[in-house]
């Protein structure tokens, strides 16, 4: 016989995580963008030129909705293979985003060239760190508590076992 305890849907945790996944989505996104714009632009200081740091931000809005469109889906699965194991590691969400990352990445420079490029594309090892700042981030926000919805079942005086 199972000695596990049955689990059953607790649907305000569940409401709860399914707004914490959508606001880390977004924000992991945006921490993707914000990585690649300030690591290829490299505007860091406000001060130094003000235009520069303004463009930078305006790119990585942008960049955020492309890396978002680009990454939806596989970011999806990924969300429900954590949530449906409960797989709260940070490890799983950091490996997870590298490897969106640098998959949509390897597919769109397939896609862009004509013959079988030797070695890594260019961007390759940044892209990647991108993808693992936004697992990372991910992870805080969200991936922290992944099946946090699913509870024991309380087999109480009134219920039928």
């Amino acid at each position: 016989m199972d000695e596990r305890p049955r689990m059953v849907v607790d649907g305000g945790r569940l409401l709860g995580q399914a707004i914490r996944v959508v606001l880390a989505l977004v924000v992991a996104f945006l921490s993707a963008a914000f990585f690649l714009a300030f690591g290829f632009l490299r505007a860091i200081e406000p001060g130094a030129d003000p235009v520069a740091f303004g463009m930078t931000v305006g790119w990585s809005l942008v960049g955020a909705s492309i890396i978002g469109g680009f990454a939806f889906t596989p970011a999806l699965v990924a969300i429900a293979i954590s949530e449906g194991f409960g797989l709260r590691g940070m490890v799983f969400h950091i490996l997870a985003g590298g490897l969106i990352g640098a998959g949509t990445w390897f597919l769109t420079e397939a896609a862009g060239s004509a013959g079988v490029a030797q070695g890594l594309p260019a961007g390759t090892l940044v892209v990647l760190a991108a993808g693992f700042v936004a697992g990372f981030v991910y992870w805080l926000l969200a991936g922290r508590q992944a099946g946090c919805w699913r509870v024991p079942r309380q087999d109480g005086p009134g219920s039928a076992a």
